[in-house]
């Protein structure tokens, strides 16, 4: 079976994995086509963590998948920042177009986005995009909290939702859609989300999305522990300093081969599905 081009899906083994706060339980939750369910907000979120995180989320870019201006006219993407208006509860229109922002856009720009309407309770990106649906006893134990610092780092459910997004060519096997069918996070992504690892091979994709496709399949494949965090602080937004080793063929996705320690290389992203 060709594990590159088929229906790849990857099953969380009953290991030391903690899903719902459940030692020793698989990442067996699935919400595909079902209602969004009841998730706590970033609002609420972000009043306990108001010092660490609420004092530069907003400048964080997955804040900004859809940001206002001062005049408060709505831009989808912090870098092409294409104008938007609101059409409704839930619904943007991108350059004239009442379908486009839904049907290719929301999964990724908006939090919880609704299966059947595709209409979305909120503008960027929210803790529970990433977080998932939190455990209301995590105040006391922070390990119930899916990517706190306590939290088992299981690289497959880690590269789930980074890919959740960043896995810009994937497609619903259920809505057809290019973003995941009410993905929640300790979902297992990709037993919906159709994706063609073999892309991390090809030479005519732009590095970046070339990364990522050859990280996931790294992880899904080879059992690689890297990931996305491994390099990336989300709420800080920078690359964690590490040093370059160049041990493996996907440092080269972002760093020269030669040169001085800081060379990295630079290009723009490109994205049929995006337009950037």
């Amino acid at each position: 079976m060709d594990t590159d081009k088929h229906r790849f899906r990857f099953l969380f083994l009953c290991s030391s994995v903690f899903i719902g706060g459940l030692p020793g339980s698989c990442l067996a939750q699935d919400h595909v086509g079902k209602p969004v369910p009841t998730y706590v907000t970033g609002d609420e979120c972000l009043f306990c963590h108001r010092v660490t995180v609420a004092d530069t989320w907003q400048q964080n870019p997955h804040a900004r998948t859809i940001f206002p201006n001062d005049q408060g006219d709505l831009f989808l993407g912090a870098k092409l920042a294409r104008p938007v208006k609101q059409a409704g509860y839930g619904r943007l229109e991108i350059q004239g177009d009442k379908n486009k922002f839904a049907l290719r856009c929301a999964g990724c720009h908006a939090t919880a986005v609704n299966p059947e309407t595709h209409e979305f309770a909120t503008i960027a990106l929210d803790c529970y995009t990433c977080h998932g649906i939190a455990d209301p006893d995590h105040t006391k134990n922070i390990e119930l909290m899916r990517f706190s610092s306590k939290y088992p780092k299981n690289p497959h459910e880690i590269v789930s939702v980074c890919g959740s997004c960043h896995l810009r060519g994937g497609k619903s096997a259920s809505s057809g859609l290019p973003y995941p069918n009410n993905f929640v996070p300790g979902d297992d992504l990709f037993q919906d989300f159709q994706v063609d690892l073999a892309q991390a091979d090809n030479a005519a994709l732009n590095p970046g999305d070339r990364h990522i496709y050859r990280n996931m399949r790294d992880v899904l494949k080879n059992g690689s522990t890297t990931t996305c965090l491994s390099c990336h602080t989300i709420h800080g937004d920078n690359t964690v300093k590490h040093k370059r080793m160049l041990t493996n063929p996907g440092c080269e996705d972002c760093h020269n081969a030669t040169g001085p320690k800081s060379a990295v290389k630079k290009y723009e992203v490109h994205s049929a599905i995006c337009e950037y």
